[in-house]
């Protein structure tokens, strides 16, 4: 399987460590090849330089979509350009926002800075493409019962809104639209499966704390949050999703 792999964020901190956290992530048993496009330094993926791939993973960054840099709307015309594509899409956090607003959604502040680990809860819908229900229920104890994990967070803007013809997959209390099946071949992601709660804390709760988005005194909240997070079955969920056949 070859994965293309988008980066949005050039600070050093996450440079230097693409690599490792998505050989972590997304390779499985060593039949995974992950090929990079480094988009916030102008090298995009477009339909020619991707008809290799099976799947693309666009992830999150610092900047927020509302900057409206050049790279930004070149990568949601790309986004667009993939409707109904062979290719699967996973868009986390920031590239949550940016294809979501791409397909008509809106994206604006949130009520409160995020930052720590809340509870999804999955929602069932005759919408969904039957390939993405039978996908689901996978991964569900039972097909009578509640899909719920613990996800890692942190972001300040959130989408607020989802587009004609987006699919509302999963909601937690401080993020109504936190998972969304925007096309049936790209699912979005607001929280942060790729993500450990050491690199959390090692990387962007400095950041977090120097800016006044959250304070010291909430540092055990939210390590008592990120004390039991589902990582490893979402990020087996993703595989399952990005090697699924679009068609069915």
């Amino acid at each position: 399987m070859k994965i293309g792999i988008i980066t949005c964020d050039g600070n050093e901190k996450w440079t230097s460590c693409y690599k490792e956290i998505c050989d972590s992530c997304f390779k499985r048993d060593g039949d995974t090849e992950l090929e990079f496009f480094h988009a916030w330094k102008g090298e995009l993926p477009t339909i020619e330089n991707t008809r290799h791939l099976d799947a693309l993973v666009s992830l999150g960054s610092a900047h927020m979509v509302r900057e409206n840099l050049d790279w930004m709307a070149d990568l949601s015309n790309f986004f667009l350009a993939l409707e109904n594509s062979h290719i699967k899409v996973l868009a986390l956090c920031f590239s949550h926002q940016l294809v979501n607003r791409a397909y008509g959604g809106k994206v604006d502040f949130g009520p409160d800075f995020v930052f720590g680990a809340d509870r999804i809860k999955f929602r069932r819908s005759d919408k969904y493409p039957r390939a993405f229900a039978t996908l689901l229920d996978k991964y569900r104890s039972n097909k009578s019962s509640l899909l719920e994990w613990n996800l890692l967070q942190s972001h300040n803007d959130e989408v607020v809104s989802i587009g004609e013809g987006a699919e509302l997959v999963a909601s937690s209390k401080r993020c109504k639209n936190e998972i969304v099946l925007v096309r049936k071949n790209i699912l979005s992601m607001q929280c942060h499966p790729d993500l450990t709660p050491q690199l959390m804390m090692e990387k962007i709760w400095p950041a977090v704390l120097s800016k006044g988005f959250v304070k010291d005194t909430q540092v055990d909240q939210v390590k008592r949050e990120m004390l039991d997070v589902d990582t490893k079955i979402s990020l087996n969920f993703i595989r399952d999703f990005l090697g699924a056949d679009v068609k069915s």
